[in-house]
């Protein structure tokens, strides 16, 4: 029930206006959601400051969390998770890459393995982006209240590299995630190291960077999600072979790839054509995916802090929500 709640906390205080789902040619084809439209924004309600740890150095107080109002449930421990800084020296791109890796409450006492999102900032924006939106109280109480499921989540600058469209073969930020960051969080943490419990989405420029990766590496990623994603639509930027708008057109593995979609922005957002373009394009294929309109919000922080609660809540959808549940990392993990 308490899942329940959560799973429909933007119905509570929306109403729902347009939903446009469509077929294949075969009556028997599965839905592909396409489109949904909702008349105003949830209130924006505050929640208490993180309380900090001893590896926690920032603590920002984001200007709205998701208003989680489900009964707690039985939880193993009184601990909040721990935000961790890191960094990657890259041989690759040769310059040093921040990241943040949120870990889950009694994660360090439970030696089990969670899941694992790799969420992707905005240009001109650093990998504490996520944490100004709010993110750490959202994972928090989410997780307290049994309506998120426990989950690492790795926040990576792109540094330098990513600003560049620079693709396979050269060395790219691409590169760097698949052969040297993913790897190596895999080797500190106690991951589910399957596709299945790995996701990667991202905001803006991010978002481009998680779906051009995830639509090609279906093996890797389960789950990607685009929050007000910047599809170029210039072959001279960005080639075909890498560009999510020519994926979703042309790609012949895709529509066997078994990726759960997952698209929004407002819209007075300027990356709404692009991505109406991109879901276009799969719903001609009969591709399921979801794509969200909101009628208010723009290209910036207020817009993607209100919907925090819905983007973790989209992530973390299938994944396991006792720690009871969870395999250990004294096994290796799960194919």
């Amino acid at each position: 029930m308490i899942l329940k709640r959560f799973r429909l906390w933007v119905l509570s205080s929306l109403m729902l206006t347009v939903i446009f789902t469509v077929t294949a040619c075969d009556p028997m084809a599965p839905v592909a959601p396409v489109v949904v439209m909702v008349t105003e924004s949830p209130t924006r309600i505050p929640t208490r400051a993180l309380t900090a740890t001893p590896t926690l150095t920032r603590t920002p107080i984001p200007s709205a969390t998701p208003n989680f109002t489900a009964t707690p449930t039985p939880f193993p421990c009184d601990q909040d998770g721990t935000l961790i800084e890191l960094s990657l020296e890259s041989e690759l791109a040769r310059e040093t890459l921040n990241y943040d890796v949120y870990a889950p409450p009694c994660y360090f006492e439970s030696t089990l393995r969670f899941p694992v999102v790799y969420l992707l900032h905005g240009l001109q924006q650093r990998q504490t982006q996520w944490q100004d939106l709010g993110i750490i109280q959202a994972l928090d109480q989410g997780i307290r209240l049994g309506v998120l499921p426990p989950m690492l989540v790795v926040m990576p600058s792109y540094g330098n590299i990513g600003t560049r469209n620079i693709f396979p073969p050269d060395t790219s930020f691409e590169s760097v995630m698949l052969n040297e960051l993913i790897p190596q969080v895999e080797i500190d943490f106690c991951t589910i190291s399957n596709r299945g419990h790995r996701a990667i989405g991202g905001i803006s420029r991010g978002g481009f960077w998680a779906f051009s990766m995830a639509m090609r590496y279906p093996d890797v990623f389960s789950i990607v999600g685009g929050h007000s994603a910047f599809f170029p639509d210039d072959p001279d930027e960005v080639p075909a072979a890498f560009n999510p708008l020519e994926l979703a057109r042309n790609s012949t593995t895709l529509p066997a790839a078994d990726l759960r979609i997952y698209l929004d922005n407002g819209a007075r957002d300027f990356t709404g054509l692009g991505q109406q373009t991109f879901s276009d394009r799969l719903t001609t294929r009969s591709i399921p995916h979801t794509y969200i309109i909101n009628p208010i919000g723009e290209h910036d922080n207020d817009y993607w802090s209100t919907h925090i609660g819905e983007y973790l809540e989209f992530y973390g959808r299938d994944w396991e929500q006792n720690y009871s549940a969870l395999p250990t990392c004294l096994e290796p993990s799960p194919s």
